[in-house]
């Protein structure tokens, strides 16, 4: 459990494609949108909103780690509750991440297929 956790030390003992089999499996209609797994944005739900960071877990699914970028984890936007909300309309209240969704295929994480040595930068 500790290799699979941060940077690996060992990184030949970590599985770094662990769904490679299922989606090989998976019928069409299920990997028919794969563009849609790839933009790095916010995903909103009513008053939650949270950063889908893709660029985090590219090596799962054979793709060249890079080291991940920084994430702003909003206290403000996590702090939101339902408590007194009632009339809140949250098509406004999160219009910048509605908007980013509306973008979303213009913010895709860009990965490259591919190998990685030893020596990559992201297990220094």
């Amino acid at each position: 459990m500790g290799a699979a956790v941060g940077r690996p030390s060992q990184p030949t003992k970590v599985v770094w494609q662990p769904y490679e089999v299922e989606l090989e499996d998976l019928p069409p209609w299920c990997v028919v949108g794969r563009a849609m797994w790839m933009p790095s944005v916010s995903l909103a739900c009513f008053l939650l909103v949270e950063k889908h960071t893709p660029d985090r877990v590219v090596r799962q699914f054979g793709m060249i780690q890079e080291v991940p970028r920084a994430v702003n984890t909003d206290t403000v936007l996590h702090g939101i509750d339902l408590m007194g909300k009632v009339g809140v309309d949250w098509t406004q209240k999160h219009a910048e991440h509605v908007r980013e969704w509306g973008n979303r295929l213009q913010q895709r994480c860009e990965a490259m297929l591919g190998d990685m040595y030893p020596t990559h930068e992201y297990f220094d």
